[in-house]
Formats: structure tokens, sequence, C-alpha cells
């Protein structure tokens, strides 16, 4: 039985990995770059609502996208967590605690996506004119993009990279470079996140120039996750 689990291991970390780019990045490119390329018209909500209503069907899809763009990452975190959970069932408690904290916070989000699309339809009896209409929509749908792209949306997915980096460093299971790229992902959208809040949107986008390639950081650890999986550590030369 212990000379298979490492072959179990190395399975599992590779599936793992695996979702995040054959699930996870391609819903994600249809959610957040291309339906809102489509629909979204900066500082002009009569064209937004325009869009929409003409768009109604790609937009409810992306609404689903980001739902299970996000629940097959939360399903990849829950698996690395498992995989982990014999170094340190509490760094594992937390990156779980954190996922599952973000699955709340995604339903969230796209409520705002279903309310604009709510009121621009006239289900909820608004006694407001087709204007006043658009700007709701235009406000909604400026809510969502906003709490997701300018990094609030991001604030439990960093939580979750933290411990999942001081996991992969402490265990052997892979080259210390792999944990440590992880905790700088992880702590580049939480700063993100906190810097989205604490600047105006011109000193933030300047700040975010830095913290955009931390992005990479747990690209390529999970990339390394596909190739190599996870190994003894005794094979690892630190």
């Amino acid at each position: 039985m212990e000379a298979t689990l490492p072959t179990t291991k190395r399975i599992s970390a590779r599936l793992a990995a695996s979702i995040f780019f054959l699930l996870c990045v391609p819903l994600s490119i249809w959610d957040q770059f291309y339906v809102p390329s489509v629909i979204f018209v900066p500082q002009d909500p009569a064209a937004t609502a325009t869009n929409l209503l003409a768009n109604e069907f790609i937009f409810r899809t992306s609404i689903i996208s980001h739902l299970l763009g996000f629940l097959a990452f939360a399903f990849m975190m829950l698996l690395f967590a498992r995989i982990f959970r014999p170094v340190d069932k509490n760094l594992s408690r937390l990156m779980e605690f954190s996922v599952l904290a973000q699955v709340a916070v995604v339903f969230i989000f796209e409520v705002f996506n279903l309310t604009a699309l709510m009121v621009l339809k006239g289900a909820p009896r608004l006694t407001l004119d087709l204007a006043q209409q658009q700007e709701v929509v235009y406000l909604f749908m400026r809510m969502q993009r906003t709490a997701t792209g300018a990094g609030m949306g991001k604030f439990f997915i960093g939580l979750s990279f933290i411990p999942f980096g001081v996991l992969v460093f402490r265990s052997g299971f892979a080259p210390r470079i792999i944990g440590i790229m992880l905790i700088i992902g992880g702590v580049g959208y939480v700063a993100d996140c906190c810097i989205a809040i604490l600047l105006q949107r011109p000193d933030y986008l300047a700040a975010r120039s830095a913290l955009i390639y931390t992005v990479g950081g747990y690209f390529m650890a999970l990339l390394w996750f596909v190739i190599k999986g996870v190994r003894d550590p005794k094979a690892i030369k630190t």
C-alpha cells in the first residue's frame, strides 16, 4: 500500500492542475473577457443595455460559465488540500475555508448580473423610465465588473494560495521554488484586492502594473504539477 501512495498522489496532483488549464482558464476567458467585450460599453448605459438585450443568451452563458469555472477551481483546490493534508492539517483547512468562502462571494457577484437582466426586462415591475432602467442596469454590471476585475473578487483566492504554497514548500513533494511561486501569487492577489479598495483608480492602475506579474507564479506552479505531479520527498534535492 505504501509503495502505491506516491503514484496515487502524483496522479491526483496532475488531475487537479489539469482541471485549471482545461476548465478554469477557458471558462474564465469566456465570462471575464469575451462576453464583457461584446456587451459592456464604458460610460454608455444605453449602449450597454442595447447590447445586453441583443446578446442575452451569451450573457446568460457567461453567468453559468463563471459559476462552473469557479466550482472547478474550488474542486481543484480541495483536491490539493486533501493531497497535502498529511503535511499540516491546519494549513489544509485554511485552504479549504478560503476556497469555500469565495464560492459564496462568486454566487453573490452573479446576482448583480441577474438583477441587471431582470431590471432591463421589467421583471421587478419598477416604476422607472427607459433611461433610468438603463442607468440601473449599468450600475449593477459595473458593480459586478469592479468586484471581479478590480481585485476584490480575488481576496479569498489569494488567501488559499498562501497556505498552499507553504504546504508545498514544507512537504518535499515538489521543489521549494514551486511553493515560493504559489506564495508570491497569493500575496499578489491579496495586495491587488487591498490597493483596489485603498487607492483611487489612477493610483490603483499604476500599482497594479507591478502586481500583475505575480499572477505568473501560480500559473507556473500549476503547470509544474501538470507535468510532474508530486514526487517522493526523498527524490527532491533542495
